[in-house]
């Protein structure tokens, strides 16, 4: 095997080609380092001085059905300027890593097409390396979205339980992705997402939250130009709350006859979407009965039904 072979077949350059051992039916390629080549893994000078090696092993693109490793003494080298003794970058691979560039190219487009259970049997390893180079690239590509195109933006958080609390997320509404991923709830958790916003030069237009005040005051703050938008979520949500409370105290000032019965366990049909009332539990007409027989409930819920049509307007007017 050739130098040269080493770069179109393995996508290994700048490394110097020893030999080829066939053990238990895989095969094992050597190479070492061009020490025209070394340099500091600091500062990058060429006055070095070869301090002892490590020898690796990597696993590369198979050759047909057989596997193959890249042998390697990894350099240690002390800089002559900086004087720090440190192992040579290895420059086909990614630092701790036990497999090359194009061996992790090979599982992630085999992924695109197979499982991650289907990959690992074709190419003989773990489950556990397929995952960990499909997590590594991911973390790679979407870790540090870019910002200077987004003009919206969504910001809520989710409870993952007492034990890992809130994280507060921020979604791109043009593209849907999750820019980013904040510990915590409330102002105090985008502080690292307004730093990057600055850096990158958004011109973020408008802005959707919930109603509470640490996300108005830290959108205002550091958007004052933005327009801030009340999710629509968040808006029914607070006049079903409304809605229930009044629900609560009507319930409770009747005391005797019809309306007692009637009122009691309607909350969640006055909740529910008239679309998604079941006609074959009487839903509806439960809920009909209820309303004809109290005008201020009856009020507040078609003032909650005309609050959703407004969602549903072309336009402002």
């Amino acid at each position: 095997m050739s130098t040269s072979l080493l770069y179109h077949a393995f996508g290994i350059v700048g490394y110097i080609y020893q030999s080829t051992r066939y053990i238990a039916g895989n095969i094992i390629v050597a190479i070492q380092e061009d020490r025209r080549k070394l340099r500091c893994p600091v500062c990058r000078r060429r006055e070095v001085i070869c301090r002892g090696k490590q020898t690796r092993c990597f696993q590369a693109l198979p050759i047909g059905r057989k596997t193959v490793y890249i042998d390697l003494p990894v350099q240690r080298v002390e800089c002559s300027k900086c004087q720090v003794v440190r192992q040579v970058k290895v420059r086909f691979a990614d630092e701790n890593k036990r497999y090359t560039h194009t061996f992790a190219r090979l599982v992630l487009d085999l992924s695109r097409h197979m499982t991650i259970q289907a990959v690992a049997r074709h190419l003989g390893v773990s489950w556990d390396l397929v995952k960990e180079i499909q997590k590594d690239h991911l973390y790679k590509r979407y870790r540090s979205p870019k910002l200077s195109k987004v003009k919206r933006i969504a910001i809520d958080e989710i409870y993952q339980g007492k034990r890992l609390g809130y994280l507060t997320i921020v979604m791109d509404l043009q593209s849907g992705a999750v820019i980013f991923v904040g510990n915590g709830k409330g102002g105090e958790a985008l502080a690292p997402f307004w730093k990057r916003v600055k850096r990158s030069g958004a011109r973020i237009e408008a802005v959707a939250t919930d109603m509470g005040p640490a996300y108005i005051s830290a959108v205002r703050s550091n958007l004052p130009d933005a327009t801030l938008v009340f999710d629509h979520f968040h808006v029914i949500k607070l006049f079903n709350e409304k809605l229930t409370k009044l629900r609560r105290d009507l319930q409770r000032e009747a005391e005797a006859g019809l309306g007692k019965p009637v009122l009691k366990g309607i909350r969640w049909l006055l909740l529910k979407n008239p679309d998604n009332l079941d006609d074959t539990r009487d839903e509806r007409q439960r809920l009909n009965e209820a309303l004809k027989l109290n005008e201020p409930l009856a009020t507040a819920y078609y003032m909650k039904e005309e609050l959703r049509q407004i969602w549903r307007q072309s336009d402002k007017a």
